[in-house]
Formats: structure tokens, C-alpha cells, sequence
């Protein structure tokens, strides 16, 4: 008997662009959610680099719901670690679907609206995130948004992601790569 164990997410970087001498990079938005959840979260990592070569982390968690959400400008994202400690990360602009999008499925109609704050991220919170989180809590204009997990899946995801993003930036990106 052989037994093998697997990463459920399918975890990529879909853009890695060079322009003027700085590049950005964003890995896929992995599913987080739990089947019954109103609110579906999804989670990913990406890094901008400039020219002098520093990089700056973002965790990018997009939130889908059946009603209009709106996280402010300067928005908090708080998130529990297994050790009971704390992060909080912050937004820089406002986040917000009003208008939502139209499905269809079997003749049954309803409207989903969702958004995608960027946090800032410092590599030294990355490596906290990775050893695991048990809750996160997103502000949004109307009231929190709390998510319990029962089995760890953010900290997997963002150190999986880091990783690529960290083997990607120590590769130069050449003029025919994609081609």
C-alpha cells in the first residue's frame, strides 16, 4: 500500500510581469471557505519589486457575498494566529462591488458582488501567518466579517506562495520569457 499525501490547492503564479525596470508578481487566490459559508474567501500572496531591487508583500483576500460589500480605505484585516496572537493588516484605498454580478443556474437567478482588498505584508508577518491561523475578521463599512477555521488552510497557502514568489524574483525575468 503506498500512501502519498497532497496539497488540496492548485497554487500558481498567474502574472509575472517586467516593465521599466520593476516587476510584480501575483500568485493564484486559493478557496479558504468552508461549504456552509455566506461569505466565500479566497486567499493569495503577490510582490511588487522596484527598480533598486526592495520588494513589497501583499495578501490579497477577496471576499464574495450575496449582498454589496465595501471594505474603507485603510480597512483592517485582523488575523488570529494559532499562538492566540494578533496581526492586523490595513488597506490603503477603499475596496467595493455595489453592483454585483448576475448568475444563472437552472433557471435560478441571484446577484453575488465581490471584492479584493491588497494588505500590506512584511516578510516577518508572512513567516507568523505560515505557522498557522485560526480566525480572521474583515472590516467593512456595514459590520465585521468574522471567519473560524477548523482545520488550517491561510498559513499553507501564503507560505506555499511565498515560497513561489521568492524562487521567481531570484530568477531574472529576460526579454523572451513568455515568449
Amino acid at each position: 500500500m503506498v500512501l502519498c499525501s497532497m496539497n488540496a490547492f492548485a497554487q500558481k503564479i498567474d502574472l509575472d510581469k517586467a516593465e521599466n525596470g520593476e516587476r510584480f508578481i501575483i500568485c493564484s487566490l486559493e478557496n479558504i471557505r468552508s461549504m456552509s459559508d455566506k461569505i466565500v474567501f479566497r486567499v493569495g500572496l503577490s510582490a511588487g519589486q522596484n527598480k533598486t531591487g526592495n520588494t513589497l508583500y501583499s495578501m490579497l483576500l477577496s471576499a464574495t457575498a450575496a449582498t454589496p460589500l465595501t471594505v474603507p480605505k485603510n480597512g483592517k484585516l485582523l488575523i488570529k494566529l494559532m499562538d492566540d496572537s494578533a496581526l492586523e493588516l490595513n488597506t490603503s484605498i477603499e475596496y467595493s462591488d455595489k453592483i454585483g454580478k448576475v448568475n444563472n443556474v437552472a433557471g435560478y437567478v441571484y446577484t453575488t458582488y465581490t471584492i479584493t482588498p491588497s494588505f500590506n505584508i512584511t516578510p516577518e508577518q508572512i513567516d507568523k501567518i505560515k505557522q498557522g491561523v485560526k480566525k480572521i475578521r474583515l472590516e467593512t463599512s456595514l459590520e465585521p466579517i468574522d471567519k473560524d477555521f477548523k482545520k488550517e488552510k491561510i498559513g499553507k497557502v501564503i507560505e506555499t506562495e511565498y515560497s513561489l514568489i521568492k524562487d521567481a524574483l531570484s530568477k531574472k525575468k529576460g526579454f523572451s520569457d513568455g515568449f
